[in-house]
């Protein structure tokens, strides 16, 4: 289990206005998260703390990479 450190607390309190963006471009990248604000808000913050617990520190960087995917295309 994480501890409840900044980093944790920072992804917490991804309010939802932020975490819909992040929830279209994750559908479009193959996830299914649900076109209503309160599941895409815990599907961003669940998809940002799995990153976090996998890659500690560079966690950020492993979510502009997967957001970046396929981009220009």
């Amino acid at each position: 289990m994480i501890e409840f450190d900044k980093e944790v607390e920072w992804i917490l309190g991804r309010p939802c206005f932020v975490c819909g963006p992040i929830a279209h471009r994750l559908n479009e990248l193959g996830h299914h998260i649900k076109p209503h604000a309160e599941e895409e808000q815990a599907a961003v913050i669940f998809w940002m703390l799995c990153l976090y617990e996998k890659h500690g520190v560079d966690w950020r960087q492993k979510v502009e990479e997967e957001l970046r995917k396929n981009a220009q295309a």
